[in-house]
Formats: structure tokens, C-alpha cells, sequence
């Protein structure tokens, strides 16, 4: 047999002002993204802007009208790409190295 979970006017309320918290944060998104020199600018530019901002993969596709996933993807994919410019002057360091005690 379920039981019935008591709301309680104080839970009632925090719900409310986190719910009243996000839609002021999904409103702040929506101003970031279509005022200035952001605006006009491709979802796949806006969605690292987005949550460098603090916004999580959920909030960043509502506001681009797109989904969790692809802002997933997206993300991972300049994660990796910023990892691997890390690595490459390290990479190329010893290449001239090499190529110089080969000449």
C-alpha cells in the first residue's frame, strides 16, 4: 500500500522559489544569447558560452530549442579538442627536437 507524502506549506514553498529560480535563469539565458554581440550567433557557438555562465546541459537546450544530448556532445567535443591543444606544442617541442639531432 502507498503511502501519501505530506507537502508541508514550507516545502511548498521552496519548490516555488526554486521553480521561480529557474524560469528567472532560463529568462537571464534567453537575454544572454539574443542580445548584443551573442546574437545571431549558431546554437554551437552559444552552447559553451552557456555553461561556461553556469548552466547545466538541461537549461542550455531549452533555451537553444535543443536537446540535453546534443549540448552533451558539444560540450564533450571542445573538451576533448582543448585537451588535445594542450598536448600538441609538447607534441611539436620534440618533433623540432628530433628533426634537429637527425639533420
Amino acid at each position: 500500500m502507498a503511502t501519501k507524502k505530506n507537502v508541508t506549506p514550507a516545502n511548498a514553498e521552496s519548490v516555488l522559489t526554486a521553480q521561480s529560480l529557474q524560469q528567472i535563469a532560463n529568462c537571464l539565458a534567453y537575454l544572454v544569447v539574443n542580445t548584443g554581440d551573442l546574437k545571431g550567433k549558431n546554437k554551437q557557438d552559444l552552447m559553451p558560452i552557456l555553461s561556461d555562465m553556469g548552466f547545466d546541459r538541461n537549461a542550455i537546450a531549452g533555451v537553444l530549442q535543443t536537446t540535453p544530448e546534443s549540448v552533451s556532445v558539444r560540450l564533450s567535443q571542445l573538451k576533448a579538442s582543448k585537451k588535445n591543444a594542450k598536448k600538441k606544442p609538447a607534441d611539436n617541442s620534440n618533433d623540432e627536437n628530433q628533426s634537429s639531432v637527425t639533420q
